[in-house]
């Protein structure tokens, strides 16, 4: 597990994903479909929910499946639920303290873990205070997440979005900084605030070479759904 130190906390902000592999691209080549064991009728995802201090598991976390079942975070930071393969997904996570998540993604056909870090009030306000920026009151947030399937960062990728927004921002390998592009020595998020509640589309733009995909199912990312007061979470996996 890596140690996260504040300035990396930043960066990381709201999520990381496990190494389950898309397939399709989104802005390249081909990217091959990610292994495991799901069968063809159930997909057995892993929410694991992280504190991203130190990148320890968060116990009690209230995790909302796409179904509407509600679990809390065992000692491992993990809730398991059934999915119903080749449709989207939407976990909600709630806890006192932490902006409301929204983790969203296609399903795809195999089993998946997604890990993500649950960022509190207080760090989107440290952010903001970097940035000279605020989040206005009943807008929403939407995090992309560009990894390799190492969990390394997709260096020159950029992410647009098909709504109005807040200036984006990317994280340096020393603070937050305006923009759409990841940078060297950055993390893979490019956040983009301020956007008014309803869906948007979400483009991942890779440099030469290196395929994207929505993760875990592959293929485009489907229409994020943005909340008034809410952090949405998407994922795209990349590969050489």
């Amino acid at each position: 597990m890596r140690t996260l130190s504040l300035c990396t906390l930043l960066a990381s902000l709201l999520s990381c994903t496990g190494n389950d592999k898309g397939s399709d691209d989104s802005g390249g080549d081909t990217a091959a479909p990610q292994d495991t064991d799901g069968s063809d009728d159930t997909v057995h995802a892993t929410m694991m929910v992280l504190d991203p201090m130190d990148g320890s598991a968060i116990e009690g976390v209230t995790v909302e499946s796409p179904t509407g079942l509600t679990e809390r975070t065992d000692g491992q930071g993990t809730t398991r639920f059934d999915l119903e393969p080749r449709g989207t997904f939407q976990f909600s996570l709630k806890q006192s303290g932490a902006i409301d998540h929204l983790v969203f993604g296609p399903t795809g056909s195999e089993d998946f873990t997604y890990r993500a870090f649950l960022a509190t009030e207080n760090m989107l306000a440290m952010v903001g205070g970097l940035l000279g920026t605020s989040q206005e009151n009943g807008t929403g947030i939407l995090v992309v997440i560009i990894d390799y399937d190492d969990l390394e960062a997709v260096v020159g990728a950029n992410a647009s979005i098909g709504s109005s927004h807040g200036e984006s921002w990317v994280m340096t390998d020393a603070e937050p900084t305006f923009g759409n592009t990841i940078p060297e020595g950055g993390n893979g998020v490019v956040v983009f605030p301020n956007i008014a509640p309803g869906e948007t589309s979400v483009t991942v733009t890779p440099p030469d070479g290196v395929a994207c995909a929505a993760f875990p199912g592959g293929g485009q990312m489907p229409n994020p759904p943005i909340f008034m007061n809410h952090a949405t979470v998407v994922t795209f996996h990349c590969r050489d």
